[in-house]
């Protein structure tokens, strides 16, 4: 079994508001070992953002603040470093690649300049040889005339071309870790395919560790080896990816699952909706957040919490009242 790179426990993330404390991450823990992909699914607002940006201590403070937890890469808690130590680690061995490249990338300077930052600022490379560089990490991740498009400006790319700008600014200092925040988000079907195939490729190559953010569940099919489905800024339900989609066990996951199009229904069947919207996280109701919306709920799903309930092998857990009492379970 791979070495565990990332050990992330109990993680409470929270911002003050003027409508009261919100708990953007309230208590959630995985893992992440070498080489693992691991997907953070769930809808807009339920914490995956927060999650990461916590892991690299991007929260701005105020309104937000790290709460409590740890977060181990290496055995090394980063929530205990100074800013410094956790400088070194962010870009250097854990790299995030942002959902919006456009307000991610810097429009006055060049593409390579850009590139050749982190080279310099991570590797120790000098400009000239960091400028090379960028123009090789361009080739590798499919821009055509590399050399000659690495003097170019951001807006002279399209959506595809700078997120492929990103991935190569992210992995230009090999990174242990990369976190891809929704890499696919309003680009076309097609450029999605080659983003997510360029993303799987790296990873298998460079043994290195992802962890994907998204809201659909289309995407962690085809690149994910492990799940955790958010909600309300828990993690509701951890599964491999096959025991995830053969047999969804929390009534959220399930209906995430039956929101996708099938290409085997039929063509009359009305395309299924979870009922409600995710609650207000400044004020979330007493016991399981998912209860107003649930078809399943029980009289103790209001007034408490369900507890993480480990099910078969790890990674395959649930946090529910169905499989906390008994009544659920795995067939």
């Amino acid at each position: 079994m791979e070495e565990i790179l990332l050990e992330v426990n109990n993680l409470r993330t929270v911002f003050d508001t003027e409508y009261g404390t919100v708990k953007a991450v309230d208590d959630i823990s995985f893992t992440l070992r070498k080489g693992e992909v691991l997907g953070l699914v769930g809808e807009s607002g339920c914490g995956k953002s927060v999650t990461n940006l916590s892991l690299l201590r991007l929260i701005p403070e105020p309104p937000g603040r790290i709460s409590g937890g740890r977060i181990l890469f290496k055995g090394k808690d980063l929530l205990v470093g100074d800013e410094e130590e956790v400088r070194l680690v962010r870009g250097g061995s854990i790299a995030m690649i942002f959902q919006d490249p456009m307000t991610s990338l810097n429009p006055l300077l060049k593409i390579s300049l850009q590139i050749a930052e982190a080279l310099q600022l991570h590797r120790g490379m000098g400009r000239k040889e960091a400028l090379a560089k960028a123009a090789e990490l361009l080739k590798a991740i499919g821009i055509p005339d590399a050399e000659a498009r690495a003097n170019d400006y951001p807006h002279q790319f399209s959506g595809g071309m700078r997120q492929r700008v990103m991935i190569a600014m992210a992995i230009s200092c090999n990174p242990d870790i990369l976190i891809a925040d929704e890499p696919t988000t309003a680009l076309d079907v097609t450029i999605q395919a080659q983003i997510l195939e360029l993303i799987k490729s790296l990873s298998g190559e460079n043994t290195m560790s992802v962890i994907m953010i998204t809201h659909d569940l289309g995407v962690v099919a085809g690149i994910c080896d492990t799940i955790c489905v958010m909600y309300a800024g828990k993690i509701v339900e951890k599964a491999s990816v096959d025991d995830l989609f053969a047999q969804p066990l929390h009534p959220y996951t399930k209906g995430l699952l039956d929101s996708i199009p099938r290409i085997d229904a039929g063509s009359r069947k009305r395309l299924y909706s979870i009922p409600g919207s995710p609650p207000n996280l400044a004020s979330l109701p007493p016991g399981c957040p998912f209860r107003p919306r649930c078809d399943k709920a029980m009289e103790i799903c209001g007034r408490e919490m369900p507890p993480e309930t480990s099910l078969g092998d790890a990674p395959r857990s649930v946090r529910c009242w169905l499989y906390a009492s008994g009544e659920g379970g795995l067939e």
